[in-house]
């Protein structure tokens, strides 16, 4: 078996990927996503760099995926901010929902605020 390395006996159902060659093959319970490890016996696989994945992680090793709506982001144009990765209209203030890429915000309770917001606020006077 390609994922658990133990000998496929005689008999044994074995799972064969044709994107993966003619010389691998895997236990029905071994054939796992490599992300998440959930069962791809009777779901749509991909293969790549010699491991398989489910459609949702094998999208997001391709492209990143907005923090905001759980998409992913096809533009050219999107921002990192917080450690993750925004389309650039999601990424807004918590307070007013202005457009937060590109100028200076403030986080309140872990959530960004835009710098008008907070000093109308959250901030001490």
């Amino acid at each position: 078996c390609y994922h658990c390395k133990r000998n496929m006996e005689k008999g044994d159902p074995a799972v064969y990927a044709e994107r993966a060659g003619y010389d691998k093959l895997w236990h029905p319970g071994c054939f796992v996503c490599c992300t998440c490890g959930e069962l791809l016996v009777d779901m749509i696989y991909f293969w790549k760099n010699g491991n398989l994945y489910c459609g949702r992680h094998y999208c997001d090793s391709e492209r990143p995926r907005c923090a905001g709506c759980d998409e992913l982001i096809f533009s050219n144009e999107y921002t990192l901010a917080e450690g993750q990765n925004w389309h650039l209209k999601h990424f807004c203030c918590f307070d007013c929902d202005c457009v937060l890429a590109g100028i200076t915000y403030l986080t309140v309770n872990d959530k960004p605020v835009c710098k008008s917001c907070y000093m109308k606020s959250h901030a001490v006077v």
